[in-house]
């Protein structure tokens, strides 16, 4: 079924770094416009460009976008070569703002009145029907432009080289400013207007920026690129212009990011119209480079919890509708050290216990798959320190605990437990679940563990029938001494981790957790991994305490193109006795 397993229980892993020294020559600093031009493109891997075949990219759009919408809309870009393109613009009621394509001819356009203009371009101004992808602004590529090299000035706290490029016919000018060190293109302004780029990422060899500001007189509007696919498969009806009748437009999904949804926009309806077409995604990724032709890749980016804008953390995780915003981060330290000491109290009153758990596994269109375990909790108090281990028996297998043996209680006990729940795991006779360390997830607000972590207070929710307080917070890989492992034909990857908290207003417990990657793992095609866990107030016999265990967990992953969903749900929770015996049946 699933290609990885990962676990949320860790081990310390050491590091070796390798120190060398490499003599270096300073460059000659350009003299002239074409040298700094020169240097951007090689920057960029403009050589790299005539490989690609298809180009997808998906994003968001912040800020002033329309008069109606002037929050978020969403956006696509599809290019297949040698020169067919198709983009759209979505606003967050799924109404049409403009849809832009060339199919190889002739350039169309439609606007957000269903108005329809088509362009055939004159001789020299075929770029918006070009042959082939170019990241370089159209406007450092036309004929008939003058440029000069002009004097160095700080952009984005940076300093820039700042070169102008006149338009001998239409007599215009415009300022384009490259990072004095990294040549990379920082701003463009043009009557007014200006636009800059950064966020820039690695991808097949080239540089692209994933974050966009265009500010205008009275606007200003934020792209940020989710997701960006090159050289996957798009079909050529993904560029079949979209049909405008009775005022709204109908868009085929074919070929999209999503090959199986529908859109469809009517901006005189005053239903609800049609989801528009969003993708579901998560974190920021690491450099992945490929060699020449370029294969297949995707590379993808979710925002870092604790500092996007509510608006797009509502976007990944819409268990968020209905959250009531607060910005206000003096309530934060006060709230973690009661979440904190609430974490301390239930991991000290949980005792040993055991539970049922099922697992149901799914994978694409085959049937689901089901196993059922013995579901173990085990304490370890080590002074100021707390844990919880957990470990299972698949009862399919009759593979299970046998606890009507006594045996004295020593500390080999536990060892003897650790023991027999790996020996089945990699036993043929049984398996374990391809996630684990649920009831030890709250380990991100324990206070000993807090200053490997960021923190923001979001505001107050209902859920679940409770008034809820909610935390994002996303690790800091650098102070992070234990991270999440994933775990891939045999090796192990470290993982790291952000997510959202709905802890009880009246108690201070967490009722909820979400956990998403910080990064994807490019070295196993990993872009997604989330755990949705469920804690319920439960009542243990013979234990006075009120304890926080795990009810049910839902994980869904993204594995080499591959979406993958595993849901765990426990019951009947009751006291393990210490003096038992682990037996595995041959």
């Amino acid at each position: 079924m699933f290609h990885g397993r990962w676990w949320l229980a860790t081990i310390p892993l050491s590091s070796l770094f390798l120190f060398s020294a490499a003599l270096t020559f300073a460059e000659p600093e350009p003299t002239s416009a074409d040298q700094v031009i020169a240097r951007y493109m090689q920057a960029i891997g403009a050589d790299r460009f005539s490989s690609i075949t298809t180009l997808v990219e998906a994003g968001d759009l912040y800020g002033d976008i329309t008069p109606q919408d002037r929050e978020h809309a969403t956006f696509e870009f599809y290019f297949k070569a040698p020169n067919l393109r198709f983009s759209s613009n979505v606003d967050a009621k799924s109404r049409i703002i403009a849809l832009h394509g060339c199919d190889g001819k002739v350039t169309w356009h439609i606007d957000a009145h269903l108005n329809r203009a088509e362009i055939t371009p004159a001789p020299g101004r075929e770029y918006d029907c070009e042959k082939g992808y170019n990241l370089v602004p159209s406007g450092l590529r036309e004929a008939n432009l003058k440029m000069r090299l002009a004097n160095k000035k700080e952009v984005e706290g940076r300093i820039a080289w700042e070169i102008i490029v006149d338009d001998r016919k239409t007599r215009g000018s415009a300022q384009y400013y490259f990072d004095a060190e990294t040549y990379l293109l920082l701003r463009v302004q043009i009557s007014g207007s200006r636009q800059t780029y950064s966020d820039y990422r690695d991808v097949a060899g080239m540089k692209f920026p994933f974050k966009i500001t265009s500010e205008f007189t009275r606007s200003k509007m934020v792209t940020t690129v989710r997701e960006l696919q090159i050289n996957n498969p798009i079909e050529d009806a993904r560029f079949v212009e979209p049909g405008v009748k009775d005022r709204a437009v109908t868009i085929d999904r074919a070929g999209s990011l999503k090959a199986d949804d529908a859109a469809s926009a009517n901006i005189e309806s005053p239903k609800p119209p049609a989801t528009a077409s969003t993708t579901d995604i998560s974190t920021v990724v690491s450099s992945k480079t490929t060699p020449a032709p370029i294969a297949a890749i995707t590379e993808v980016n979710v925002p870092n919890f604790t500092v996007c804008t509510i608006a797009q953390l509502q976007l990944i995780v819409p268990e968020l509708k209905g959250l009531k915003p607060d910005s206000d981060q003096q309530k934060l330290s006060a709230l973690l050290d009661k979440v904190g000491a609430k974490t301390v109290e239930i991991a000290r009153n949980t005792p040993n216990l055991i539970s049922r758990e099922t697992v149901t596994e799914f994978q694409g269109d085959f049937p689901p798959t089901r196993y059922d375990y013995d579901y173990l909790i085990l304490d370890r108090v080590q002074g100021k320190r707390v844990g919880l281990d957990e470990f299972r028996v698949d009862l399919k297998t009759g593979d299970k605990f046998q606890t009507d043996q006594a045996l004295e209680s020593k500390p080999s006990t536990w060892a003897d437990v650790e023991r027999a729940s790996r020996e089945l795991a990699t036993s043929g006779s049984g398996r374990q679940p391809n996630s684990q360390g649920f009831a030890t997830s709250w380990v991100h607000f324990y206070p000993l563990n807090r200053p490997q972590a960021s923190f923001r207070f979001l505001g107050e929710q209902k859920m679940d029938g409770h008034r809820t307080l909610v935390v994002a917070f996303a690790q800091k890989p650098e102070s992070v001494f234990t991270p999440a492992r994933f775990l891939f034909q045999g090796k192990t990857f470290p993982m790291f981790l952000q997510g959202v908290a709905w802890v009880d207003a009246s108690d201070f417990r967490i009722l909820r957790l979400r956990t998403d990657l910080l990064a994807p793992l490019p070295e196993v095609s990993l872009h997604r991994l989330t755990a949705d866990i469920h804690f319920a107030p439960t009542r243990i016999a013979e234990v006075s305490a009120l304890l926080s265990l795990p009810r049910e967990v839902n994980i869904t992953s993204e594995e080499s193109g591959s979406r993958f969903q595993e849901i765990h749900k426990y019951s009947d929770y009751r006291l393990f006795r210490a003096r038992s015996k682990i037996l595995l049946d041959p």
